[in-house]
């Protein structure tokens, strides 16, 4: 009974409500639409002196606004500490907050090792050409010398054959028979002589012992007759086949000395090409410590994004992340407002937006701080279709339009902060 009758009740409030409403809404109404009473025209002509006399000051009221940056890591991790909490001021890079990074610092030492191990192969190659060049210089000088050696071979095998299948030379030839003539002359005194004293020692003229000396003298030049005659037969005779046969022989085996000699000099001129094979090495153990670099500054790269800072100076307008939160790339932590750049957006009537322009000198009052700045329009948005637009009126007249003015405070910015009140004073336009 008591719920039916506190229903009633309120029923019937809020009627009264709406009729009291709506008698304040028809009394408005009333005072709105009565016709005011015409001015006097001397009055008429005071005022419309006065305004053309002192155009009004166009003040428009909008809201501080600036720069705000959200400060996020480019790597996923667990933030390990935030190091600077709402309201506290930053400068650009400045660290702010720290990611945990044991990963990375594994992979690091995973890639420092690889790169010393690039650079030992590096210096291992490096070695490696340098002993393989000395080794075949080395041997292209020991073939060089074997073909000298057998050449040298050839020719005195190939004169001696020579000098066998052409015989004795003339000189040689009448040596030896100058010779034969010498040792006959000596046989035939030495005959005559022993013929003498023979005769002599049978008479018993002379002892027998100049007979013995005598005849001994004879069969001496005797013999040496023989022998020059011998050597005189062999010098014109020539060599024998089995001479000229193992000269034949020396010369082959010297011809063979040489191809060998030469076939070894050619290897050891091939194998300069090793040399060059080194070398490919060198370069290919090159690119391996230049992929290790590389990979090592990669990580290091990474590491410094560990270190998260502040891309501009400002204050720490939001504290998203805390430490030990799991953040993706890309997450915002934190998000830091410029303090040294404002600027105000304000929308102008379209009848009172002649007559502006970029660049325009005017002045930005904020009354929270009881500052007034200097500030420029720094822009205008080109068509007035992207401006605010106020609803039709009810007498059927079109819409009036708003174009969006923004301002940039150009003075002393201390002390503000972003989304405070703030008036933009035009200078008159009649004043211009």
């Amino acid at each position: 009974m008591a719920d039916t009758k506190r229903t009633m009740w309120h029923g019937v409030g809020a009627v009264m409500g709406g009729l009291v409403a709506l008698a304040l809404l028809w009394t408005g109404y009333l005072l709105l639409s009565r016709p005011r009473a015409p001015q006097p025209a001397s009055l008429q002509s005071t005022t419309g002196a006065r305004a053309e006399a002192a155009p009004q000051t166009l003040v428009v009221d909008g809201v501080l606004d600036t720069d705000e940056v959200d400060i996020a890591s480019k790597l996923p991790g667990r933030l390990g500490s935030v190091l600077v909490k709402e309201g506290d001021a930053v400068n650009a890079g400045q660290l702010v907050a720290v990611l945990q990074a044991e990963e990375l610092t594994a992979k690091h030492e995973q890639a420092s090792a690889g790169l010393r191990g690039a650079e030992a192969q590096e210096t291992q190659a490096h070695l490696a050409v340098g002993l393989e060049s000395d080794k075949a210089e080395d041997q292209i000088k020991q073939a060089q010398a074997g073909v000298q050696a057998a050449t040298a071979g050839l020719g005195m095998a190939n004169a001696k054959l020579a000098a066998l299948e052409h015989g004795a030379r003339p000189q040689e030839i009448v040596q030896a028979q100058q010779a034969v003539e010498a040792a006959q002359a000596a046989f035939n005194t030495a005959k005559l002589t022993y013929s003498r004293v023979k005769a002599l020692a049978d008479e018993g003229v002379v002892a027998r012992q100049k007979a013995d000396e005598a005849e001994l003298g004879y069969h001496s030049a005797q013999a040496a007759l023989t022998a020059a005659q011998a050597k005189l037969s062999l010098v014109k005779a020539g060599a024998r086949q089995e001479e000229l046969d193992a000269a034949r022989a020396q010369v082959r085996q010297a011809e063979a000395g040489i191809a060998a000699a030469r076939g070894a000099l050619q290897l050891a001129v091939d194998g300069r090409a090793m040399v060059d094979v080194r070398r490919q090495d060198v370069a290919a153990a090159r690119q391996k410590v230049a992929a290790g670099q590389g990979l090592v500054h990669e990580v290091a790269a990474y590491q410094q994004q560990t270190r998260i800072v502040s891309p501009i100076s400002g204050v720490v307008s939001q504290r998203i992340a805390r430490g030990g939160e799991i953040i993706a790339p890309g997450y915002a932590i934190l998000t830091v407002a410029r303090t040294d750049q404002y600027w105000v957006d304000v929308y102008v009537d379209e009848a009172q937006f002649a007559g502006h322009h970029v660049g325009e000198a005017v002045e930005v009052e904020i009354p929270a701080v009881g500052k007034r700045v200097p500030g420029a329009i720094s822009r205008l948005l080109p068509a007035a279709d992207f401006a605010t637009k106020r609803a039709t009126n009810e007498k059927g007249s079109f819409d009036a339009r708003a174009v969006q003015l923004r301002v940039t405070l150009q003075g002393d910015v201390r002390g503000l902060a972003s989304g405070l009140t703030a008036r933009v004073r035009f200078a008159p336009r009649g004043g211009r």
